[in-house]
């Protein structure tokens, strides 16, 4: 993971756990607060603060995997075309 959308990620499980949001049960809710915590980092970057993401809807979705979902197994389960994943060893999913 990209250590911006590491620490954006962070940001997100912090205010999970202040509103104490179930990540299991209101993906919704956590996507939303991904959402913001992205907006509020693409503002600051209009100041210079941070460098601005060059695919902001891509990390609100990588963030909402890794908080809400299996990381980087998620997209694989939401794929309606994929049937099975085969775990071959800790850096290796086929």
């Amino acid at each position: 993971m990209d250590p911006v959308q590491a620490t954006l990620a962070e940001r997100v499980r912090e205010q999970v756990r202040r509103r104490r949001l179930d990540p299991q049960t209101d993906a919704d809710a956590v996507r939303e607060v991904a959402h913001d915590v992205v907006a509020e980092h693409e503002r600051r970057s209009l100041t210079g603060a941070v460098r601005s993401l060059e695919e902001p809807d891509r990390v609100v979705g990588g963030i909402v995997a890794d908080v809400a979902g299996l990381g980087p197994l998620q997209p694989f389960l939401d794929d309606p075309t994929v049937e099975e994943l085969w775990i071959n060893e800790p850096g290796l999913v086929g």
